[in-house]
């Protein structure tokens, strides 16, 4: 009976590493302009829409707020996707830094971030 608590520990304590180690990734840290919104990550490597973007904002905040923080890009459309997140196309597209920049100081905003592709079946991936 030793023996196998034993093992059952060993168990517990190897899940435990592995679930604390996941928790420890590159988390942001929130500062006075972030406070209270969604983390803004860094995606300018990864492959995305040219002009097309994810923009949340805060609750009771009205669809107005992006077209005054953007008008001056060329907003070609703004698509309501539910819970005040909208898709945003542009036609003049700064890139994702630029877009962060432009909402830092501005509560409306929580997060904005490019419309990154995903895809299933890319290059060199089995299917079944």
């Amino acid at each position: 009976m030793g023996r196998g608590r034993n093992i059952v520990s060993l168990g517990m304590c190897a899940a435990m590493m592995f679930a604390l180690s996941a928790c420890t990734s590159n988390l942001p840290v929130e500062t006075k302009n972030t406070a209270g919104r969604l983390p803004v990550m860094e995606v300018e490597e990864r492959a995305r829409v040219p002009g097309e973007y994810l923009v949340s904002l805060a609750t009771d905040t009205s669809e107005e707020a992006i077209v005054d923080r953007y008008s001056q890009l060329g907003i070609k459309e703004v698509n309501a996707l539910g819970d005040e997140t909208y898709l945003l196309v542009l036609a003049n597209d700064p890139g994702p830094r630029e877009m962060t920049r432009l909402i830092d100081d501005d509560f409306r905003f929580r997060l904005v971030q490019p419309n990154i592709i995903y895809w299933v079946n890319r290059p060199g991936r089995k299917t079944d």
